[in-house]
């Protein structure tokens, strides 16, 4: 039995059985090449798995419309699915950009009226990153950027949902009067209607009249759609489900104080409720599910991008080696090993929070070769405006383990691809659970292949 690397994708050859993970196929029993490595198809796969991308959340909103639509058109007919068209669309557009749009209007406002040099800065803040201290040691005056800052966020969150939650319902429910008063008046004008009832008639169709009518239809049939303060700040602004739930409670808030009766009232709160649930918890909920019934969240938790790397990297190791090594030589040249000196080395350094500076490493590691590695590792993320440059516990562990994943240049790749700019920008924060939590779904992708076929030899195919 062996591992099988062809060019572009991985297969893995025992007992005639299929494991797909992402865009890496486990092609068992079988050598024909599996076309699911394409650049967009991995991007999308990376998007749709990302908690902070909209694009599952859009594709939820546009089905879920959908069908609330069809069953309103069924309950109340045309104005009742313009009205709940109108509503959702436009709830939708600013339940998941509201927030956005009015910070890029502060953001404006800021630079024009209060002279701001820059708005690309975050507040959040942790061992790892400080933007905003970063940003205290460059510019003067920071302290007015940072109230600016603070203020802005708590201003779009509160203009998008006193909008969505307040003025929309009342707008959509002036468009239903009127559109339901010229349906009346319709009415009272047919051709058999007496023209001396014209005038009492009219005089009955009153907008209160047709709203009690559609109260009643509701009632009678009503159905059921579905830290500090720098953290939180920074969430408000960059973490897409903190943005949705912020506006979620003045949404549904505003929606329940302007229904047209208690049930409507009722259905707004209930829908809404579910609907934030749904939207928020039900697609990790059940993702994780999956992988507890298929016991593969070693090989699932990374994304296909990262995957794709990870595989031409150990493609390479292998044709560096000959074309082929055994699991346990593989395994101690990819991942690497603590020596006993690297042990000690750990137990003499001084953590804070799970962050060091780079000088004082200097002081318990004397090798160059080790320090030069350290100090292009503590390159992966900006230099603190205090500390200067700082390396996580699992960056110094890399550093002395010299595994080939652990290389700072192979890293960064990973890095750059997963985060982008923000990585090295010192204005910018990233939370460091997504960095270690991010270095640890690499190991495990390699520890899961490992330990599944810790008895194989892995080679390349002959070409």
């Amino acid at each position: 039995m062996c591992f099988t690397f062809p060019r572009k994708h991985i297969f893995v050859e025992i007992n005639n059985q299929m494991r797909i993970n992402n865009t890496q196929a486990y092609k068992l029993g079988s050598n024909k090449k599996q076309n699911v490595s394409h650049k967009g198809a991995r991007q999308f796969l990376r998007t749709l798995a990302n908690p902070n991308a909209l694009t599952p959340t859009v594709i939820l909103e546009t089905a879920v419309t959908g069908g609330r639509g069809y069953n309103e058109y069924k309950r109340g007919g045309i104005n009742a699915l313009r009205e709940r068209a109108f509503d959702d669309i436009l709830a939708a557009v600013f339940w998941m950009k509201g927030v956005d749009f009015f910070n890029k209007i502060g953001d404006a406002i800021g630079k024009k009226f209060l002279g701001l040099v820059t708005t690309e800065f975050d507040v959040g803040k942790d061992a790892l990153r400080t933007p905003l201290a970063n940003l205290q040691k460059n510019i003067q005056n920071s302290g007015m950027y940072a109230k600016f800052k603070f203020t802005k966020i708590i201003l779009s969150t509160l203009l998008s949902t006193a909008f969505v939650g307040f003025a929309l319902p009342k707008i959509n429910q002036a468009i239903t009067k009127h559109f339901m008063s010229k349906d009346a008046s319709k009415k009272v004008m047919e051709p058999n209607t007496q023209q001396t009832n014209i005038n009492s008639k009219l005089s009955q169709v009153s907008i209160e009249e047709f709203e009690k009518q559609l109260n009643s239809k509701k009632q009678n049939n009503t159905s059921f759609k579905g830290l500090n303060i720098a953290t939180v700040a920074h969430a408000l602004e960059n973490n897409k489900i903190c943005k949705l739930l912020s506006s979620d409670v003045g949404i549904t808030s505003g929606r329940v104080i302007s229904a047209r009766n208690k049930d409507e009232g009722l259905e707004y709160l209930f829908r809404d409720a579910a609907s934030c649930v749904f939207y928020t918890a039900s697609t990790p909920f059940f993702y994780k599910v999956m992988q507890n019934a298929t016991k593969s969240n070693a090989i699932t938790t990374i994304d296909p991008v990262a995957a794709k790397q990870i595989s031409d990297h150990v493609i390479d190791q292998l044709k560096a080696n000959g074309g082929k090594m055994a699991a346990g030589d593989f395994a101690q040249k990819v991942l690497g090993e603590l020596s006993k000196e690297a042990d000690e080395i750990l137990k003499q350094l001084k953590f804070n929070n799970d962050v060091i500076s780079f000088d004082e490493l200097t002081k318990v590691i004397k090798d160059a070769n080790l320090l030069e590695k350290a100090k292009q590792m503590a390159e992966l993320q900006p230099e603190q405006a205090v500390l200067g440059k700082v390396l996580t516990k699992q960056q110094v562990i890399d550093v002395l383990k010299d595994g080939s994943i652990n290389t700072p240049d192979f890293m960064k790749k990973l890095y750059t691809e997963k985060f982008g700019k923000k990585l090295t920008d010192s204005y910018r924060f990233i939370p460091m659970k997504d960095i270690t939590g991010f270095r640890d779904n690499i190991e495990d992708y390699i520890q899961a292949i490992i330990k599944k076929h810790k008895k194989m030899v892995l080679k390349l195919p002959k070409i």
